[in-house]
């Protein structure tokens, strides 16, 4: 299949390298409103558009990749999809309930292929970790402890997009979500309760957070995001007969099951820098004629963005 960047920056080239390494998916054409020309002379091979409006009219564009910021990707997607296109929103897909719900209606009228890029989930080490987990490896799971920050001066800048409230900044949507998404895995997205503490940025988003818990049945869970703070971005899973532990968990490649003194370690890298994975899974999807995956699905990403609606409240009302 052909497929179509809109917007192109550090992520995006990651995701290109990767698509470069699945086989007979063709990097095609990027859209790029600020370097367009600096792209054509970069990627001479590459079709490249100065508007998103003329690559999503492109008929040999079969699948769109969007990474623009947090606040453009509801209109982003909705507008590949009416354009006819399958789609894979980088994560956060929606800030807001109401923009989820408005992507799953367009996906469903359109036919098309929609999923938002939690990469984390379908990487082959994370899914064995949970996997383990569920089977029973370490017993009944009791309580999970996640945690994702680091501290960047240039990322930090007043005038950057991760303290800029109107492109949604914060670090609840730009890391936060990946603690979430590795408790949810194993307790859903619906706590009976919980305690959020942030602190402010001086443009008034959040960029240290932390979330505790309670998902009933003595079922318990911590979470923290930070772009502040550099963390260890470690996660630890805890049943009654030992935890597992995933170091850089978000990007995993190995993780730990540790029993009392037995500590076994299992490896298992992913391909080429992981977002192989992701786009594999799309592949298979489209191919099956599925309009979503089973790994993350619609209902995930809806359930998803009404907890961090839920928590952002909690903080910020």
């Amino acid at each position: 299949m052909n497929w179509g960047f809109i917007g192109f920056g550090r992520i995006a080239r990651k995701f290109l390298t990767s698509l470069n390494e699945v086989d007979d998916e063709v990097v095609y054409a990027f859209a790029s409103r600020s370097n367009a020309q600096k792209l054509k002379e970069e990627f001479p091979d590459t079709v490249v558009y100065n508007s998103y409006v003329k690559l999503l009219n492109d008929p040999n564009v079969d699948v769109v990749y969007i990474s623009t910021t947090h606040n453009f990707h509801c209109q982003n997607v909705i507008e590949a999809l009416k354009a006819g296109k399958h789609v894979l929103c980088e994560k956060p897909m929606g800030v807001s309930s109401s923009e989820i719900r408005e992507m799953i209606e367009a996906a469903n009228d359109s036919g098309k292929f929609l999923m938002e890029a939690m990469w984390m989930r379908f990487l082959p080490a994370y899914r064995e970790a949970i996997a383990k987990v569920r089977s029973g490896e370490i017993g009944e799971t009791k309580y999970i402890t996640a945690n994702f920050g680091f501290r960047s001066e240039s990322k930090l800048a007043t005038n950057g997009r991760l303290l800029n409230p109107d492109l949604a900044g914060g670090a609840l949507y730009d890391v936060g979500v990946y603690p979430l998404t590795i408790v949810s895995d194993l307790f859903g997205w619906k706590p009976v309760d919980f305690k959020a503490h942030a602190i402010k940025s001086n443009t008034g988003v959040d960029e240290t957070i932390q979330v505790q818990f309670d998902f009933g049945a003595n079922r318990m869970a911590q979470i923290s995001g930070s772009f502040a703070l550099e963390t260890n971005k470690e996660a630890c899973i805890y049943g009654e007969k030992g935890f597992i532990r995933m170091p850089l968990f978000w990007q995993a490649e190995s993780y730990q099951i540790v029993k009392r003194e037995d500590v076994s370690t299992f490896n298992i890298p992913f391909k080429s820098n992981g977002y192989v994975h992701e786009i594999e899974e799309v592949v298979s999807c489209i191919k099956k004629g599925k309009k979503e995956s089973d790994l993350f699905s619609h209902q995930d990403s809806l359930e998803s963005a009404q907890l961090v609606e839920s928590i952002l409240s909690t903080i910020f009302n």
